[in-house]
């Protein structure tokens, strides 16, 4: 049921056909029972009136009502595709619809998706000018092929190739430490008997 949607009052009955104030038994007084089968009958009625509510969100409806919710808005669920995502892509079609077209449009609607994109390439150098190149975790790249076509099929931009590029991220710790190195350059000289200019280093 719908967080926004309003609690039903509590009905009461005046304080002298609530069936305890002026009661003389233990046993329920007609008016208050009266009282007790009108608001069953009102929270009956209030779950009726929800239950169209509940059905209107694709994240919460029947898997019968979700098909008509996505044949509305062009969403055609692929080959072994998960309910949850089903959901997903039926629930954001409208906001992704709008987003299609842009580079950071793209990289949102995948990110709503939960496929985490490292970057898209446009127009690159040495390559055809109707390349696409989309970087993302090689770890994502194998479970979520058909989801990364039928994006692609679906929000692509026309007449343009897509490259799936395979990108690894690595965490390196390097450790610093402090290296010391002190050096003593000593010199001896002596002199040999009968030798004045000669010098021994």
């Amino acid at each position: 049921m719908s967080d926004k949607t309003p609690e039903l009052p509590m009905l009461k009955a005046p304080w002298w056909m609530d069936g305890k104030t002026l009661a003389t038994t233990n046993e329920p007084q007609e008016p208050a029972m009266l009282t007790t089968g009108l608001q069953a009958f009102w929270q009956r009625v209030r779950g009726w009136f929800s239950r169209v509510l509940v059905q209107k969100d694709p994240l919460t409806c029947s898997v019968e009502v979700l098909n008509l919710l996505a044949w509305e808005r062009a969403i055609t669920r692929f080959n072994d595709e998960p309910l949850w995502l089903y959901r997903k892509r039926v629930a954001y079609a409208f906001v992704n619809a709008k987003d299609a077209g842009s580079t950071q449009g793209f990289i949102a609607i995948m990110h709503r998706l939960g496929l985490e994109v490292t970057s898209i390439r446009e127009r690159q150098a040495g390559q055809d000018w109707d390349r696409v190149s989309i970087e993302i975790d090689d770890t994502e790249i194998a479970p979520n092929q058909a989801l990364l076509a039928e994006l692609i099929r679906s929000y692509g931009r026309t007449c343009r190739r897509y490259d799936h590029l395979s990108v690894r991220l690595v965490v390196n710790n390097v450790a610093l430490t402090e290296a010391n190195h002190d050096f003593q350059t000593l010199t001896i000289s002596t002199t040999r008997e009968g030798d004045t200019n000669g010098t021994i280093n």
